[in-house]
């Protein structure tokens, strides 16, 4: 299970993830969201097809799902594992980097993954908190149970939609999440 050799890593789904990176209230949601054992890999997928009105159904090679699963998450632990403020800290700095080039290579693989589907998909077409919320219920994880997560899926779209209206991305208002 190796990433397609011909993968563009600097491609219009990763500026739009560092994008939303930027926001504190989004990061934090995502990241509160993966301490309930998601990917945010997977959530910036669902807010990226949604900003292109695509309806995703959370499916993804098996080749991914094993790359995130061995090398993504497995650097997230031992990284998680070395204390901040010790001796280890350079040490945890270069496992938070290669953490980090493992996303950006995931982000990069989801990226042609969909591209090769959607021509149109660099291009922005607006979405909307309904298709939003949809694409994050596809991409929470296997057997987990929605109605738990529901408070997280609404955060992360209230901090899209709150975010600075330079960002990137924004979301309709008024629209229910049920």
């Amino acid at each position: 299970m190796h990433p397609p050799d011909d993968l563009l890593l600097d491609n219009p789904f990763w500026q739009f993830a560092l994008g939303l990176w930027r926001d504190k209230d989004i990061a934090q949601s995502c990241l509160d969201l993966q301490h309930g054992g998601w990917s945010v890999s997977r959530i910036l997928t669902a807010a990226w097809l949604a900003r292109h009105e695509i309806e995703w159904n959370g499916e993804e090679t098996k080749e991914l799902a094993q790359w995130r699963s061995r090398y993504t998450e497995t650097l997230r632990l031992l990284r998680q594992q070395l204390i901040k403020g010790t001796p280890a800290d350079s040490l945890r700095n270069r496992i938070k980097q290669a953490e980090l080039e493992a996303e950006r290579i995931e982000l990069a693989w989801i990226y042609q993954s969909f591209r090769q589907r959607f021509h149109n998909v660099s291009r922005f077409s607006g979405y909307n908190e309904t298709l939003l919320i949809r694409n994050l219920r596809a991409a929470a994880p296997n057997g987990g149970n929605l109605s738990v997560f529901e408070d997280g899926m609404n955060r992360f779209s209230n901090a899209l939609q709150h975010a600075d209206p330079a960002a990137p991305t924004r979301c309709k208002q008024g629209s229910n999440s049920q």
